[in-house]
This record gives C-alpha cells, sequence and structure tokens, in this order.
C-alpha cells in the first residue's frame, strides 16, 4: 500500500483518481523503456518514481486525457 506520496492528494491535484492512475501508469512505462535502455536498475519501483513526480508537480495531467473516450 502506497501512503507516501498521499493518494488522495494526489488524485485533487491532478483532478481525479482516473487521471491519476493514467497519468502514473504511462509515466511509469516511459521510465521502465528508460531503465531497459540505459541498463541502469531504479533505487525504486518506477511506479513509485512516477507517484513523485506527479507528487512533486513535475508531472501534470493534459486536458486531452479527458477527451479520449467520447
Amino acid at each position: 500500500m502506497m501512503i507516501e506520496p498521499p493518494i488522495e492528494k494526489m488524485s485533487e491535484k491532478v483532478g481525479n483518481k482516473y487521471k491519476l492512475c493514467v497519468l502514473a501508469s504511462k509515466r511509469a512505462v516511459e521510465l521502465q523503456i528508460r531503465n531497459i535502455h540505459s541498463g541502469v536498475e531504479p533505487e525504486q519501483t518506477e511506479l513509485t518514481e512516477a507517484a513523485n513526480e506527479i507528487w512533486e508537480g513535475k508531472i501534470v495531467a493534459d486536458d486531452s486525457m479527458e477527451n479520449k473516450g467520447k
């Protein structure tokens, strides 16, 4: 269970839990690809790194995420 960064506060920051999940998973995949190509073993999981980036404001949700399923 992830305690830090707090999921509820991150979902408020992004807009909702769905956006948070999509944003974190997309970023985690990007980080996995980066780590595979660089050959470096990450200190933390890619999902944890993505969550930290979202919490720190390094990654922000794009409004186009809401329109993709319509």
